[in-house]
């Protein structure tokens, strides 16, 4: 075991006069990084029974999946202003007890990055989990630190070791004595830290300073890149908005070997894609993806319940507005391309369409309101969120836009609701649907009762008509795309048949939950799925055969397929023989108002 300290650091540690008074000071030294481990010294100021318990995160907000960072704990140490060590007794896999904490003088303990240690289940998504690597490290604060009973809200100072010549991107504030600075546990969770050999590139957007870092394995890809791309997004944002709701914000980009999304935070947010030329990356949604994530400046960081202001990391209660957090954001990311002229109404058309696609894969008798509640419980489900979530936020816009006689749409409600609430005033978890409607109609009750805590099918005919433009839920084949007849899913780390098409000729082949191992001899992982399902759909015509192999129950079975014509579903069009107030309407729906 290596564990890297030195008196003298400890001495300044102690000593060092902070700018607000920290309950907590953490040191973590970087500049030695032959292993993937954490080595993390905690100096607490006085603890006392009440603080015996140490506790690391079962989950983390915005990850709605259990994590349980305890299990990645190597060594955990408490010891005495004489060094001599006190006795620490493991509770349980999040837990550490202190038998004396009045006597700690500091912590010591080692934890493993999430990247690369190896895991049965409650896989961590990269961009909500740590890294140790020769060339960069990730910090997200959930799986590095922990806090005592007692102590959540309390300031944490954070004060890190690392090479000269890399850069250290983040959120969190540096002080004049060297600390990053986060007002409570909560707020350093909700900063992801990125550091390495970095670029970085910088603008201002509506009195907002935007900070851009960037990890490029090769260097391929440079912050001032990422700027050009996404600059265009964020103004667009800014007048989605009315004006930026924040003064700052840090977008970190980790550009290697692996394609996995995003995760927000309130004044930040983290990105692991695959080092392509930056054109590559606009085909795969990277815009989308940084759209989508940059609004959570206004869901949830401008208006979020009691449950997400004061997370419980030991048991977590997930809030049954998570449709708000993340199914209204994916719809505000994708309408305020349109509406700024960033994408075509064809373009939106396509993303309707692949959101009602996925959505059919889904068990749609469970509610947005339900499934936002267990979200932790129901992993396979939880992804309808983005999809049915979004379908259903779109459809409440032309809602409100038609009981309002096109004056109020889900935009302006959602802003008039920021403004309301902000960054330090929670909405009530309880009474939310009832003050929504308050500030709306009568008629939204209903909307909520059916499609948000109920299960209704989604009248996307009906309410699309509103704004005269058509849809067809069943089209033709298109022979020049070919189909398997399965919707993939991802759980667990793992691709999973997420549904069977009745009328494939395949559908005896599969069952929901079967693994995808291999397509044609080779293997899938998270780094070319995307490639070879692309050289599938370019190689191969309706009639052709793919060999599979899979693992049901665990056990490996080989499976030789026939590729059929793609039906197409889900088409929508203008509609040119609309009446007058359908069309007025629907330019008014197009654009801010």
């Amino acid at each position: 075991m290596k564990i890297n300290h030195s008196i003298f650091f400890f001495i300044i540690l102690l000593n060092a006069a902070p700018d607000f008074f920290a309950q907590n000071r953490f040191y973590i030294n970087l500049k030695d990084r032959s292993s993937d481990v954490f080595t993390v010294t905690l100096v607490p100021d006085q603890l006392s029974s009440e603080n015996k318990i140490y506790q690391f995160a079962s989950t983390a907000p915005g990850t709605y999946a259990k994590m349980n960072i305890g299990r990645f704990v190597k060594s955990f140490k408490a010891y005495g202003k004489d060094g001599k060590e006190i006795k620490t007794k493991k509770e349980s896999v999040n837990q550490w007890s202190i038998s004396d904490p009045e006597k700690a003088e500091k912590i010591i303990y080692e934890i493993d990055d999430t990247w690369d240690a190896p895991v049965d289940s409650n896989w961590i998504y990269p961009m909500c989990g740590s890294a140790v690597d020769p060339n960069y490290v990730v910090i997200n604060g959930q799986c590095v630190f922990g806090y005592f009973h007692g102590m959540q809200s309390e300031p944490i100072e954070v004060k890190i070791e690392y090479p000269d010549n890399w850069l250290l991107g983040t959120a969190l504030r540096l002080n004049s004595n060297g600390y990053y600075e986060a007002k409570d546990y909560d707020h350093i969770v909700d900063s992801p830290i990125l550091l390495g050999n970095l670029s970085k590139a910088s603008a201002e957007i509506s009195g907002a300073d935007i900070d851009i870092y960037t990890y490029s394995k090769t260097g391929l890809l440079e912050s001032k890149d990422i700027l050009n791309s996404v600059e265009d997004i964020l103004e667009a944002a800014d007048e989605f908005t009315d004006g930026l709701p924040v003064d700052h914000y840090t977008f970190l980009f980790h550009f290697e070997d692996l394609s996995i999304g995003a995760w927000e935070h309130s004044y930040s947010s983290f990105y692991v894609f695959r080092e392509d030329p930056i054109g590559e990356l606009e085909k795969q949604n990277f815009r989308s993806f940084i759209a989508h994530e940059f609004f959570h400046i206004v869901t949830p960081l401008n208006i979020h319940s009691e449950i997400v202001e004061s997370f419980n990391f030991e048991k977590p209660v997930m809030s049954k507005h998570i449709w708000l957090y993340e199914g209204v954001t994916e719809w505000a990311s994708h309408i305020l391309l349109l509406r700024d002229s960033l994408i075509s109404i064809e373009d939106y058309f396509k993303i309707l369409r692949q959101k009602l696609k996925h959505h059919e894969s889904f068990d749609n008798n469970i509610s947005l309101a339900y499934l936002s509640e267990h979200a932790t419980e129901m992993p396979g489900q939880y992804g309808n969120i983005y999809n049915k979530g979004a379908l259903v936020a779109g459809l409440l816009d032309i809602r409100l836009l038609e009981l309002s006689n096109g004056k109020k749409g889900l935009r302006e409600v959602i802003n008039e609701l920021a403004e309301k609430y902000g960054p330090d005033n929670a909405f009530n978890e309880k009474t939310f649907f009832d003050d929504f409607v308050s500030i709306t109609f009568p008629e939204i009750g209903d909307f909520i009762g059916k499609y948000i805590n109920g299960t209704e099918p989604l009248p996307i005919k009906e309410y699309y008509d509103k704004i005269g433009i058509s849809y067809m839920e069943q089209g033709s084949t298109d022979s020049s795309h070919v189909s398997l007849g399965i919707q993939l899913g991802f759980d667990n780390g793992k691709f999973v048949v997420a549904k069977v098409e009745e009328d494939s000729p395949n559908y005896s082949f599969f069952k929901t939950g079967d693994i995808i191992k291999e397509m044609n001899g080779e293997e899938i992982t998270m780094e070319n799925i995307e490639k070879i399902i692309t050289s599938i759909k370019i190689s191969k015509k309706p009639g052709d055969e793919l060999q599979m192999g899979i693992l049901r129950d665990s056990n490996p079975v080989d499976l030789n397929l026939t590729l059929t014509a793609e039906k197409q579903k889900h088409l929508f069009s203008i509609n040119k023989n609309a009446d007058t107030g359908r069309i007025v309407l629907r330019n008014i729906w197009i654009r801010n108002l």
